[in-house]
C-alpha cells in the first residue's frame, strides 16, 4: 500500500512538473513579439519605434482581464476612462488610440489581423511615441489583447 501510494504521488508530482514546465510562450515573450511585430511594421514604413511604457501597460492589461473576465464586452467600452488614466501619467498627452483582438496564439498573428484593419493599421502607424501592451486569457485559453498607444 505505502509503494502504490509513493508510486502514484511520483508519477503525479511528475507528470504536474512537466504540464507546469511546459509553456511555448509566456505572457511575457507576448508582449515582447507583439510590440516587435508592430516595431517591425512601423520601420516598413519609416516610422521610429514604439517605446514601450509601463503604465500604459498597466491600462491595457486591465482592459484585457475586464475582457477576459467577461467584466467588459469584448470591444473598446470605457475607452474614454483609460484615456483620462493615460492623461496622468503620459505628459505630455495629445492623441491616445486603442487596438483590441482576441483569439490568435502570436503576436504575428494579432499584429497581421490588426494591419489588415484600416482604423487598427491607422493606430498603429500613427504619430505616438508609447506603447502599452496587455494580454490576458479566459477560461477557454483565448487570449485578449489590447494595445494602447500615446503621443
Amino acid at each position: 500500500m505505502k509503494r502504490s501510494f509513493l508510486f502514484t504521488a511520483i508519477t503525479f508530482l511528475t507528470l504536474f512538473i512537466g504540464l507546469i514546465s511546459f509553456s511555448p510562450l509566456t505572457d511575457a515573450n507576448l508582449v515582447d513579439d507583439v510590440l516587435s511585430q508592430t516595431n517591425k511594421f512601423r520601420k516598413s514604413k519609416g516610422l521610429p519605434a514604439l517605446i514601450i511604457n509601463e503604465d500604459l501597460n498597466a491600462i491595457a492589461q486591465k482592459h484585457s482581464i475586464n475582457m477576459a473576465k467577461k467584466k467588459v464586452g469584448f470591444g473598446h467600452g470605457g475607452f474614454s476612462q483609460r484615456e483620462s488614466q493615460a492623461r496622468k501619467k503620459v505628459k505630455p498627452l495629445y492623441r491616445f488610440a486603442e487596438n483590441v483582438a482576441y483569439g490568435v496564439t502570436t503576436g504575428k498573428q494579432v499584429v497581421t489581423m490588426w494591419k489588415n484593419s484600416s482604423g487598427h493599421r491607422r493606430n498603429m502607424l500613427g504619430r505616438y511615441k508609447y506603447i502599452g501592451i496587455g494580454i490576458a486569457r479566459d477560461r477557454q485559453g483565448r487570449i485578449f489583447y489590447t494595445q494602447v498607444f500615446a503621443g
